[in-house]
C-alpha cells in the first residue's frame, strides 16, 4: 500500500495522516489499559491475558510510531536540534 501526504479526504490511499491517527489511538487505548491495570481492574481478562494485551499494543504502536519518523527524518533531526538549543 502507498503512503502519502495528500489531505486525507482528498485520496483513497493511506496518508500519514491516516498513520499519525492509528499511532495515537493505540497510545490512547495502550494508556487506558494501563490505568485497568494499575488499578487491579481488568474485567473478564486475566493478568496475563491483560499483559499479552498490552504488550500487543505496544509493539504495534512502536512500529506506526517508527514507519512515521521513518517517512519525516529530516523534521525529526530539526526538533531534535531545536530541543537542544
Amino acid at each position: 500500500m502507498e503512503v502519502t501526504n495528500e489531505e486525507q479526504a482528498e485520496t483513497p490511499r493511506l496518508t500519514q495522516g491516516d498513520l499519525a491517527l492509528a499511532a495515537f489511538a493505540l497510545a490512547e487505548v495502550y494508556n487506558a489499559y494501563l490505568e485497568k491495570y494499575d488499578a487491579d481492574d481488568m474485567g473478564e481478562m486475566s493478568k496475563e491475558q491483560m499483559e499479552s494485551s498490552m504488550d500487543s499494543l505496544w509493539i504495534a504502536f512502536t512500529k506506526f510510531d517508527s514507519i512515521l519518523k521513518a517517512m519525516n527524518p529530516v523534521e525529526e533531526q530539526k526538533d531534535e536540534l531545536q530541543r537542544k538549543t
